[in-house]
């Protein structure tokens, strides 16, 4: 590799854990794994970048199905009475908390 040019990097992530990754003298790469591996209920609390990216397209998904049932409840509806305008109002604020959870 030419002196200009600069060395690739990357992030290496195992378990959960992000990775240190150094280059030795010889220019091999090398990593450093944890002793111990995140548990089940660390890693629900500590979700990556990956995981809480899906996290977000799920409740957006539900927060548009909320919406969709929103207007197919009110327009199904034969009368508008306090039993509508409270499913409504329900759906309404279920969608707003799942569009607002992650923004």
């Amino acid at each position: 590799m030419d002196e200009t040019e600069c060395s690739p990097s990357f992030i290496l992530e195992y378990n959960g854990s992000t990775l240190p990754v150094t280059v030795d003298s010889n220019g091999l790469r090398k990593i450093g794994v944890p002793d111990e591996p995140k548990s089940g209920f660390e890693q629900l609390l500590n979700p990556t970048k990956d995981q809480r990216q899906q996290n977000a397209r799920f409740l957006h998904t539900l927060s548009a199905a909320s919406v969709g049932g929103l207007v197919g409840y009110v327009h199904a509806a034969s009368r508008l009475d306090s039993t509508t305008i409270a499913g409504t109002a329900i759906l309404a604020i279920v969608a707003i908390l799942l569009v607002c959870r992650f923004c």
